[in-house]
């Protein structure tokens, strides 16, 4: 699957995407009152192509960094400001993968950082 397949309450059953850029966690207030940690994440598999994956939870995301390739597993989109959201929800996951060039680099993707970015 591929970022621009992705469509909006739509599962996302395995996506291999590169890692752009990484804002700081911040704290979270939930609708039910609960404080929890939010870490954004600007991700692209292609140039014009990007999405925030939104990681929940105190430290998670902890080990992520820009230039990093990443498979998500199990996830979920939604549609937030008119653009695409990922989440892991509660069943899905993240692994780190070797670069093995098969995903652009952050210079191919620089189309993809200058249309959005994390906390936008």
């Amino acid at each position: 699957m591929k970022l621009s397949e992705v469509e909006p309450e739509k599962n996302v059953t395995e996506l291999i995407v590169r890692i752009v850029s990484v804002a700081p966690p911040r704290m979270i207030t939930t609708r039910y009152g609960k404080k929890t940690q939010l870490t954004e994440i600007l991700v692209s598999d292609e140039p014009r192509s990007s999405a925030i994956l939104s990681l929940w939870g105190f430290g998670e995301g902890a080990d992520l960094s820009a230039g990093k390739v990443i498979k998500i597993i199990d996830g979920w989109a939604k549609e937030w400001r008119g653009n695409i959201q990922l989440s892991l929800g509660r069943s899905g996951r993240y692994e780190e993968l070797v670069d093995d060039g098969s995903v652009p680099s952050i210079a191919e993707l620089g189309s993809a950082i200058e249309s959005t970015g994390p906390g936008e």
